[in-house]
Parts: C-alpha cells; structure tokens; sequence
C-alpha cells in the first residue's frame, strides 16, 4: 500500500513540471484511424523576419499511429495573422517519406500563435490535409488518406532556419 501511495504522490508532483515542458500534443485521425504525435521540441523550431511574418518547422514523434508510421514533419508560413501549411510530410519508422500534402489539394491550418517575452512560442489549434502517398513508399501510388489533427500544448523554444 505505501509502495502505490508513493508511486502516486510522486506522478502527482511530476505533472507540473511535465505539462510546463516543451513540447505538445498532436491528436487526431488519419482518415478513421486514431493518431497522436509528440512535438520534438530540441528539433522543431521557429524564426520570423519581422512582428508577423515567420515560419514553424515542427517534428513530432509517433505516439499513436498505425503500423507503417513514424515521425512528422510540418513547415507552417505565419504571415500576418494568417497560417498556411507549406509542407506535412509523414515518415515510416525507418524515416522514409510514405505520405505528404498533396500538391493539388494542399490543407487547411487554423493555428493560434503567441509569443512571450521570454521567445517561447505557444501553438494551439487545428490542422486539415489531404495527403498522398510517395512513390516507393510501399503503398499504392497517389493513394490519398485524410489527416485532421489538433494541436494542444504545442510549446517551442528553439529559432532557427
């Protein structure tokens, strides 16, 4: 009993510190199946040239996913307010691109950002893409799966390009 009411004290007081990190949550579903993606905060980062025009380039590690699938990678243009997704690229576990955005029907992000004083950027909101397999990604080529996912906690530290 005093072994459990430990172990339960210590995950009490551990949660500050680990919502207070870095990071976030990506969760969603790739067309009906769940997936959930951690940002990599030491890999992705940020850089803007001026008050409101920049760009977001997240990793995030898999969490949740389906067999076949492992790391994302986005690169998001803020301008003015406004953010656009350039690049959603998914890999397999071996890095391997297998699906991306799809350059016809491209996607849709609804992303809130703030930045503090201190240069830490906090990113919440949704994402909609339509994506498509690579070539040699051993699924059917052009085959187009739906990604909706949504952002919580995102939170980077590091700027950079």
């Amino acid at each position: 009993m005093r072994i459990a009411a430990f172990s339960l004290i210590a995950i009490c007081l551990s949660a500050p510190v680990l919502a207070d990190q870095a990071g976030g949550n990506m969760k969603g579903f790739l067309e009906e199946t769940p997936v959930s993606w951690r940002i990599d905060a030491d890999r992705s980062e940020y850089h803007f040239e001026s008050e409101g025009i920049g760009s977001l380039r997240i990793l995030a590690e898999p969490q949740e996913v389906p067999s076949g699938i492992g790391s994302i990678r986005l690169l998001v243009m803020v301008a003015e307010g406004t953010t656009s997704l350039l690049e959603l690229r998914i890999e397999d576990e071996g890095g391997h691109s297998v699906l991306g955005l799809s350059s016809d029907a491209g996607g849709q992000v609804m992303l809130d950002i703030d930045r503090a004083k201190d240069g830490t950027l906090y990113v919440t909101g949704v994402m909609e893409a339509d994506l498509t397999a690579y070539p040699k990604s051993g699924r059917t080529d052009g085959e187009r799966q739906t990604l909706v996912l949504d952002v919580d906690g995102g939170r980077i530290t590091a700027t950079g390009h």
